[in-house]
């Protein structure tokens, strides 16, 4: 309320006035008034469009789910417009694959939450010795692991300790979960194993119509019941390997092959094929403490690309992998399936093949990258079966494949790399 004493001749109203406005030209006045709404109505209408309507080129493709999905941990990138389709519809179609995908992924591979209706790894875990009508993405997952005869997947109860580990906020706290630290942890592990490597302990069954069976022994059951634990499988830091495969390949399914999948911890499918557009990958190198762009990848072909590293680089990400120590020393998720002990023959080996998927790559090039010793001899001969292999040594980058074209070498501050072609 206003503090300001009305004047006493204001106390009653002023006498209204009649005012006429004349109209001299009132049907110009409403034609103008109509296109005026008009106009307004058109700009609204050109800004709605130009803001729906996407532009041909280049585009980061994202899901566009209200449910948990995987995404977060991949980039989705395709040329739009150079097809039949419009760049808009183009879009539009790639994102709602992209978002099936996405979730689809996300709760297949999951190890801790079942879904309505979805036999995940969960669920599986959850039956052991069952008859599991399982995903064909699942299967098809299995399937390889099968071929191959890596028993990783096999390692749960020993990636729960070191996702403890990756976990922990001070060296003091990793003392529990670390077997180089503990040999109690160490006795665990070796435990595990000893059930994690027989196949008449665990193993998975591939059977007919997508049906699997999870076969765990008496004993092994009685272990784990004893100990508290019930995950027995889990596909862990290899899962992306998987996921960008099957992104990658529900899109050429459905005619789109002008893009590139890749997660963030180092697992690309590159679609293009028809194009003869030339892309580039990245090529880092750890020495010591420092971390260089040693130099950059060239190609111009459809291809799957497999980059390990014994060292983080994703900030946001890669905290659950990986663990630095104070004194620079690190812990990651490439575990032996020979005693449960991370380790890496080198800090980072790039592997890549243009018939081979992601998921065929990284099971042939594990055991060379995750042992004591690194073996160049079975590169050269993963290299005869088209998979090649990139790797640094003493500020050397160091490849098999003869056409592979390096560019962007780094050179400075005293630091410089040279590419070496090696059989």
């Amino acid at each position: 309320m206003s503090r300001t004493v009305r004047d006493r001749n204001d106390r009653h109203p002023k006498p209204v006035k009649r005012i006429v406005l004349f109209e001299k030209y009132p049907k110009a006045r409403l034609i103008i008034t109509v296109v005026l709404i008009l106009i307004g109505v058109c700009a609204f209408g050109y800004s709605l469009v130009s803001f729906l309507t996407v532009e041909a080129g280049w585009a980061t493709i994202e899901s566009d789910s209200s449910e948990a999905d995987c995404s977060d941990e991949l980039i989705f990138q395709y040329y739009l417009g150079a097809g039949e389709m419009s760049a808009t519809a183009e879009r539009k179609a790639l994102r709602k694959l992209y978002t099936e995908a996405t979730g689809k992924a996300y709760q297949l591979f999951h190890t801790s939450q079942g879904f309505d209706g979805v036999n995940n790894l969960y669920y599986i875990n959850q039956h052991p010795n069952e008859v599991i009508s399982v995903d064909e993405v699942l299967y098809k997952a299995f399937s390889v692991i099968e071929k191959y005869e890596n028993r990783a997947v096999y390692l749960a109860p020993i990636y729960v300790q070191y996702s403890n580990l990756f976990g922990c906020n001070d060296d003091a706290e990793t003392i529990d979960f670390d077997p180089y630290q503990s040999e109690e942890t160490a006795a665990y592990f070796a435990e595990i194993i000893s059930f994690a490597g027989d196949r008449n302990a665990i193993s998975i069954e591939l059977l007919e119509d997508s049906k699997i069976r999870l076969f765990v022994s008496d004993a092994y059951l009685d272990y784990a019941s004893e100990i508290g634990f019930s995950d027995f499988i889990d596909f862990y830091w290899m899962k992306n390997a998987f996921i960008a495969d099957y992104i990658a390949d529900t899109m050429r399914e459905n005619g789109f092959v002008l893009g590139s999948v890749s997660s963030y911890d180092g697992f690309v499918r590159n679609l293009d094929d028809i194009s003869g557009s030339e892309y580039a990958f990245n090529l880092f190198d750890r020495e010591g403490t420092s971390v260089y762009q040693a130099g950059v990848m060239r190609y111009d072909h459809a291809m799957s690309i497999v980059y390990l590293r014994n060292y983080p680089v994703n900030a946001s990400l890669d905290w659950q992998h990986y663990y630095e120590f104070r004194n620079g020393e690190f812990r990651t998720a490439y575990v032996d399936t020979a005693d449960g002990y991370c380790k890496s023959a080198v800090n980072n080996l790039v592997a890549y093949s243009q018939n081979s998927s992601c998921a065929e790559i990284l099971l042939q090039v594990m055991p060379v990258y995750i042992n004591d010793h690194f073996e160049t001899e079975k590169l050269t001969r993963l290299a005869q079966g088209g998979i090649y292999s990139i790797y640094c040594e003493e500020n050397q980058i160091l490849y098999n494949e003869s056409s592979l074209r390096l560019t962007d070498l780094y050179d400075e501050d005293g630091v410089r790399y040279t590419a070496v072609y090696t059989l």
